[in-house]
């Protein structure tokens, strides 16, 4: 089993001051859509060190953390641990300490801590005390070839970047299914590609891309703290709190009807990186 509920990673990280609120949302968006571990998404998307989420999990889980690349290595202890119990739960003996007459056993051990690697860790070993210390998984990886000759283990793939091109597709974020290929339709009919985005495809856009969203969507996905590459155009009620609120998220397209084709492509074409950057914003007193 795993240790209890404990405080979110992310509001930690946020106490401690790696990050702010901005990244870690960025980190969340790919937490959740690549399907890795919050610390490993925020490693990725470069907003912390594996040092600053090793931090935070130590406060999570209220356990030492320790500095595997510096801490010396003892072959010894792997008669105490077995390769096959270091394979299981990737876990690497630290060193022995004599406390009050009884031997100590500290074991370098991944996140989330697991209370089954550390009885196993006990029952094969002997010890009656097993005291773990987190440490990063690249560290582990490192130690478990170093001692027991365990291949290092290579994490998720990268997720691959669209490549930079003069005129990418047009990319459609939070529109309903229908409205979605309405849009596309109509821009199909002019010569301008268009494709449904993600959230994380939306805030890794770069300059020569443009988002066409709802303007709550948008809202949701950046609440005004982070800030995307792309040129963005939304759609929204076209009255002062519309307009305030679009300028806010650094739009530089309004749309009242996507579904008016001339508005639609005026600003699109407008913002696209072959057409000029001219201000698309509609004119009102």
């Amino acid at each position: 089993m795993e240790i209890g509920s404990r405080r979110p990673l992310g509001e930690i990280l946020l106490e401690l001051g790696v990050l702010d609120k901005g990244q870690l949302r960025l980190g969340l968006v790919h937490h959740h859509e690549v399907h890795v571990p919050l610390g490993r998404a925020l490693v990725s998307e470069g907003v912390c060190t594996e040092a600053d989420v090793l931090r935070g999990l130590a406060v999570q889980f209220d356990v030492d953390a320790v500095d595997l690349d510096r801490h010396p290595l003892d072959r010894s202890l792997t008669a105490l641990v077995p390769a096959r119990i270091a394979r299981q739960y990737g876990v690497v003996p630290l060193g022995l300490e004599t406390r009050e007459d009884r031997e100590v056993l500290h074991l370098a051990v991944p996140a989330p801590l697991s209370l089954d690697a550390v009885d196993d860790v006990r029952a094969v070993s002997g010890k009656a005390r097993v005291e773990p210390h987190l440490a990063s998984d690249s560290a582990l990886s490192r130690a478990l070839s170093a001692l027991y000759g365990i291949r290092e283990t290579e994490g998720p793939a990268p997720q691959p970047r669209r490549p930079a091109v003069p005129s990418p597709p047009l990319m459609l974020y939070g529109w309903p299914p229908v409205t979605a290929v309405l849009i596309s339709r109509t821009l199909a009919r002019n010569g301008i590609t268009s494709r449904v985005a993600t959230p994380l495809e939306v805030l890794h856009t770069g300059e020569n891309d443009v988002v066409l969203a709802p303007l709550q969507a948008m809202e949701g996905l950046l609440a005004g703290e982070v800030h995307i590459g792309a040129a963005l155009i939304v759609h929204g009620t076209s009255d002062d709190e519309g307009f305030d609120r679009a300028r806010k998220l650094e739009a530089r397209g309004f749309l009242a009807n996507p579904r008016d084709e001339e508005l639609l492509l005026r600003a699109v074409r407008r913002l696209r990186p072959d057409a000029g950057n001219e201000d698309s914003w509609p004119r009102h007193s």
